[in-house]
């Protein structure tokens, strides 16, 4: 499955308290980027897949682990020394595929809840602890299987220490669920209920900025367990990944990067599939003027299996390969463009391995471009459009199972159109449109779908 990183954010226009809705950044550390990237790097069908709005306030509900939590803007409400963020969201959406299939096709209208409420506690000087709670409570009209009841809880301690020295840690509780339409949405599940799991996590970032150079190092330990569908045995692991950065200013505008990483997986029973995904790249990053400014990475990424080929039981015996090193390019790339005061352009560009356990498939590739655009049209009313394409091409197990006797290649398109209303300081509104199109040489994964979505948020 899937990392991201916090270190670059597209320059956009917003209101105060509305966040971004931009792709995922390029480097640093969080969910969305090295290891969670793959079709999940256009934020609206983050949305669409997950049936989840944009919300106004808060932006998208975090549907992965592995990014730290951000203190939300506005002043809150003060309690001593505490400043508290309640919130509440209210969604109504429609679609015309709710089990996103290339037949039978069953369309669905569904309401999302999402109270929560985060707290903050400024000590010492400039040091912080926050705690954040969010729900994502979505119930379905015609489709119960559907229903979730997401939750996420973490307390992070951020530390800023004087002569540049700035350290996070975070411990989180998820529970979560695999969306339909999904890379491990497969004939096993689509006709069940979604897969629903618990992943309970730890994340370690330090950054040490010099006045010419800057080092950062990130790690994560995420367990995961599967509660149904009979995933447990195949899917419940435990991930450890460790990056290093190291930035080196050339000039006033512009760093040389360097940055090596492991992602090591190790499953509970699923044995054939341990591995650790090594990553040696290196690059740029440049602010050319206050109009553009972008960053690059390029390199290898190369995946070595730890352990034997061993003859497992079913269903553990569709994962049996016939090597135990993959290599492959990586790319990781961003470019920003201030068109207008008001106009804010990002262009994604990305190729990376993605680790997957969809039966019959060791891992896959992904190749992709995301294109998002932001547009303040008054001081409380903003448009985001979001254009997205992506190619995955699996690395089949050799079992000779259900599922691998073919070679599986998928093209993703999609499109999303939405607007932004902030009522007042603390009252957003948004509606939004996506169009989702995959294309797969196995026709049990092609389907095409178009979602609606009306919501409404406070945030105090």
């Amino acid at each position: 499955m899937l990392a991201t990183a916090n270190m670059t954010l597209a320059q956009q226009p917003a209101p105060p308290s509305a966040p971004p809705q931009s792709p995922v950044p390029t480097f640093g550390t969080g969910a969305s980027g090295m290891t969670f990237l793959s079709q999940f790097a256009n934020p609206a069908l983050v949305g669409s897949l997950y049936l989840t709005p944009y919300w106004p306030m808060t932006g998208y509900y975090p549907v992965y682990p592995g990014r730290l939590a951000q203190a939300l803007p506005g002043d809150g409400v003060l309690v001593g020394p505490l400043r508290l963020h309640p919130h509440m969201g209210v969604a109504q959406m429609y679609t015309d595929n709710v089990f996103r299939t290339n037949s039978n096709k069953t369309s669905d209208f569904l309401t999302t809840l999402s109270p929560g409420i985060q707290a903050r506690l400024p000590f010492a000087g400039f040091h912080s602890f926050l705690i954040d709670y969010r729900t994502n409570l979505q119930y379905y009209s015609r489709t119960s299987s559907n229903d979730v009841q997401d939750q996420t809880a973490s307390g992070t301690f951020k530390f800023n220490f004087p002569g540049g020295l700035n350290i996070g840690l975070q411990g989180e509780h998820k529970r979560g669920h695999d969306p339909r339409g999904s890379a491990v949405d497969d004939a096993n599940t689509q006709r069940l209920g979604v897969n629903r799991w618990t992943a309970n996590s730890f994340i370690g970032h330090a950054e040490y900025n010099g006045v010419q150079s800057s080092v950062g190092l990130d790690v994560q330990t995420i367990r995961w367990d599967y509660l149904n569908n009979n995933q447990g045995p195949i899917r419940d692991r435990l991930t450890n990944r460790a990056d290093l950065m190291f930035t080196r200013n050339v000039t006033d505008k512009t760093s040389l990067l360097a940055r090596v990483g492991a992602l090591q997986t190790i499953y509970d029973q699923n044995k054939n599939l341990n591995n650790v995904i090594y990553t040696f790249s290196g690059g740029a990053t440049w602010k050319a003027s206050e109009v553009t400014s972008g960053d690059i990475l390029v390199g290898y990424q190369i995946v070595q299996f730890t352990r034997a080929n061993v003859h497992q039981p079913p269903p553990l015996d569709q994962f049996f390969r016939d090597k135990d090193t993959y290599s492959n390019f990586y790319v990781m790339g961003m470019l920003n463009w201030q068109a207008t005061p008001l106009l804010g352009v990002t262009l994604q560009l990305y190729r990376a391995i993605q680790q997957t356990v969809s039966s019959g498939s060791l891992f896959y590739t992904a190749t992709g471009v995301n294109l998002t655009a932001r547009h303040a049209l008054t001081d409380r009313t903003t448009v985001n459009i979001n254009l997205g394409y992506e190619h995955d091409d699996f690395q089949r197990s050799s079992s000779g199972g259900a599922t691998s006797g073919s070679h599986r290649s998928e093209d993703l398109k999609n499109a999303a159109i939405g607007v932004s209303y902030q009522a007042v300081k603390w009252i957003g509104l948004g509606a939004q449109y996506i169009f989702e199109d995959r294309h797969s040489t196995q026709a049990l994964f092609t389907y095409q779908a178009n979602t609606f979505m009306l919501s409404a948020q406070t945030l105090f």
